[in-house]
């Protein structure tokens, strides 16, 4: 329904085909992706899903970029982006979790006190003895937590997660379903676990053949 969907589009596609090289790995794609909405990105292994999210990140990271064949492709210069990352960054992974908050926060330009890492830990589900563990010595379920943390820092509008679930453990993907049961932005994602998918919902993209 056109008239309940919100005016502020995050991210549009008109008729896009990318890829590298001289050939396009997929054409004729069109998304439009608004505040508080889900789409998920379906396709066959190597159909360009990955390639897809590098082209909309390209003016924010810059790495190797696809390449825009034909169609346009928009994202909102302004909007606040959230990533999921598999591994955690070996730059933080001797520090405790305290500090690696902390420092996180600061590395994206973000204030943070005491108090503030004191109420992350304990919102997800950190005691205050955690918090001296050093990163790299938490479970796997803990460092997805931090990766939650640091995915949602700056109060994203549109997360985008490619393949979350793909290593974690059952109480990992607990935790980001709940995370994202609380998140009211929007949500771009590619994932092959059908209940994540069951979860997420939104609206289905196909990119390049069934």
């Amino acid at each position: 329904n056109q008239e309940s969907r919100s005016k502020h589009k995050l991210v549009e596609m008109k008729d896009v085909a990318l890829g590298y090289g001289d050939t396009p790995l997929f054409e004729g794609v069109n998304i439009d992706l608004r505040e508080g909405e889900a789409m998920e990105l379906r396709g066959r292994n190597g159909a360009g899903k990955t390639t897809l999210i590098k082209a909309l990140l390209s003016d924010r990271i810059g790495v190797g970029d696809p390449k825009v064949f034909a169609g346009s492709l928009t994202l909102d210069s302004h909007v606040r982006i959230g990533i999921y990352e598999q591994e955690v960054s070996g730059e933080y992974f001797e520090l405790s979790l305290f500090e690696a908050i902390e420092r996180m926060y600061l590395d994206k330009g973000l204030s943070i006190s005491t108090t503030k890492v004191r109420s992350l830990l304990a919102d997800y589900l950190f005691t205050e003895s955690d918090g001296k563990v050093p990163l790299s010595r938490l479970s796997g379920g803990q460092k997805a937590r931090f990766q939650l943390i640091s995915m949602l820092a700056d109060d994203p509008q549109l997360l985008i997660l490619d393949e979350p679930t793909n290593h974690l453990d059952l109480p990992s993907i607990e935790e980001l379903e709940t995370a994202l049961e609380k998140y009211s932005g929007a949500i771009l994602y590619v994932s092959h676990d059908n209940y994540f998918r069951d979860k997420i919902g939104g609206e289905i993209v196909q990119i390049g053949p069934k």
